[in-house]
């Protein structure tokens, strides 16, 4: 793994410690996104980061109209997202032997969430993951690097998720409705 989501007691920031080479990457795989969310070219990726509200094709001016309300302020949310965890990465301190920590406080949380999602999907699709699809290519094909990387931003996402599930009362809040 190399990598570690933990909550720190002593003011409740949830830390993410993390090999340099892992901060260096993540660091190019934001700016590329990035790079991509602010001209997002047409096809299969801007399709899954941007999915359609009416799959219905006799519904496309309803779904031009959804496009036209929510569109700028989805590309802007993501932009912003990408913008937080490259400012993190770059504000990463020194924590041990070629490690760095990034301090994540609520809304870093959110973030973080969102753009691993967002990298996983992107990736995903440009290499073709579906249920059937197995990530496992030999090495001197230039997919296996991609796929590591998937491996990687898959293993983050999902740490991060359960630490932030663990810290989930077991019964649900008052606020929920009883069904």
């Amino acid at each position: 793994m190399g990598y570690v989501f933990e909550r720190r007691r002593r003011d409740g920031l949830l830390v993410c410690t993390l090999p340099e080479p892992y901060a260096e990457l993540l660091k190019q795989i934001v700016r590329e996104l990035a790079e991509m969310i602010a001209a997002p070219p047409p096809g299969e990726v801007t399709d899954r980061l941007f999915p359609r509200a009416y799959l219905d094709p006799t519904e496309e001016d309803a779904e031009q109209e959804w496009q036209s309300f929510v569109h700028d302020d989805l590309v802007r949310a993501k932009a912003d997202a990408l913008e937080g965890v490259l400012r993190d990465l770059n504000g990463a301190r020194a924590a041990g032997r070629e490690q760095v920590a990034i301090d994540l406080d609520e809304e870093g949380e959110t973030r973080w969430l969102q753009v691993l999602n967002d990298a996983r999907l992107t990736l995903g699709t440009v290499l073709g993951v579906n249920e059937e699809a197995r990530l496992d290519f030999p090495a001197d094909d230039p997919r296996a690097v991609r796929a590591a990387i998937y491996d990687v931003l898959t293993e983050m996402q999902n740490d991060l998720v359960e630490v932030l599930l663990a810290e989930q009362p077991e019964e649900g809040t008052a606020d929920e409705p009883e069904y």
